[in-house]
């Protein structure tokens, strides 16, 4: 059958090499996109879900292909539903990788890019997954299925090399372009809850019992997501463009937010220690508890001010001090770098 043949379509002579870059949502896409430069010389394609990012991205002329939707909560709420979400996911990805026949898919997860990876390396493809920063010592469940296929698996914390066999280290994205040195000392709070489709009203509790107390100082800016929770004195948002969120993260003095990396991230290369309450599952706020291993991770190199219950003086204290990056992250190779190196090695290998 068609889908099954091995190699590449062949295109014009002069077209530049294809890559696929395929990656859910969220913390996924932010990663990719940041990550997209190593590309520079190829024709991009874009493979990913329904997202303001992917929106974006088609509006700038690129190639974006959709694969559908996937959530969690709807596989908890329906066999049936998710059984039909499933096999649209294979339809999409069956139909996308005839038509293109990829030579080099790099992905990022989540779960919605299994299908078409597995379909991909069937026809020949090479794979390249990148686990996100967010694993620092245990698997994702796309993880678990992408590094048995991929010719190359790039970890970002040492404590992945012994979850992935033949894992390659790489610089965390967390700390690239990191601050040590605010542009300025800002004025008022940001609060972040992410683009997760679960709600986070404790986190936001927290905060309005701190602004109600005086202790965060305003204006106090809030993306809430889908919380419920009111918080006193805030200006209020659902969500955020990523560039409007980048800026209020810049002229804020202090950041608060979930554990996501890709708004802790952001805080760092501002300059901001942020204030990070991680999501769990005993609460209903994740599917696992992998946002407080990266809390862990990061508090111990001083890199955050993990919060456990109210906001403290002494905590606004201790995010204030200026940022470094940790030594024994500057000698490892940056996350691009390393990328390009195992591409370039995949490109040169029989």
């Amino acid at each position: 059958p068609p889908l099954l043949r091995k190699g590449v379509r062949p295109g014009p002579r002069n077209e530049p090499p294809v890559v696929h870059l395929a990656c859910s949502a969220g913390g996924h896409l932010d990663l990719m996109l940041r990550l997209r430069g190593v590309f520079a010389d190829r024709r991009v394609v874009w493979v990913t879900q329904h997202s303001a990012r992917a929106k974006a991205l088609r509006r700038a002329e690129a190639e974006v292909h959709i694969l559908g939707e996937y959530s969690r909560s709807l596989l908890r709420q329906s066999r049936a539903q998710a059984v039909l979400s499933a096999l649209r996911m294979i339809w999409y990805s069956a139909r996308l990788v005839a038509r293109d026949r990829p030579g080099l898919v790099v992905t990022t997860g989540s779960g919605i890019t299994v299908p078409f990876c597995l379909l991909a390396r069937m026809t020949g493809a090479r794979v390249v997954f990148v686990e996100t920063a967010a694993r620092v010592c245990g698997p994702s469940n796309s993880g678990r299925v992408l590094s048995r296929i991929a010719h190359r698996v790039i970890v970002q914390w040492e404590g992945m090399c012994s979850v992935y066999r033949d894992a390659v280290l790489a610089r965390s994205s967390v700390v690239e372009g990191l601050s040590p040195q605010r542009a300025d000392r800002g004025e008022g709070t940001f609060v972040g809850v992410g683009t997760h489709t679960q709600p986070f009203d404790r986190l936001l509790r927290v905060v309005d019992r701190a602004a109600t107390a005086g202790t965060l100082a305003g204006p106090l800016v809030v993306q809430t997501g889908p919380s419920a929770q009111p918080v006193h004195g805030a200006d209020l948002s659902t969500v955020l463009a990523p560039e409007t969120m980048s800026e209020h993260v810049r002229s804020a003095r202090y950041v608060v937010c979930h554990a996501g990396t890709g708004t802790i991230a952001t805080a760092l290369r501002a300059g901001r220690r942020p204030l990070v309450l991680p999501r769990l599952e005993r609460h209903g706020e994740h599917y696992d508890d992998h946002q407080q291993q990266i809390v862990d991770k990061l508090a111990a190199l001083d890199l955050v001010v993990r919060l456990d219950g109210e906001i403290t003086v002494d905590d606004l204290t201790r995010a204030d001090r200026p940022l470094q990056v940790p030594s024994e992250l500057e000698v490892l190779p940056r996350l691009a770098d390393c990328l390009r190196e195992q591409v370039r090695q995949l490109a040169a290998a029989p």
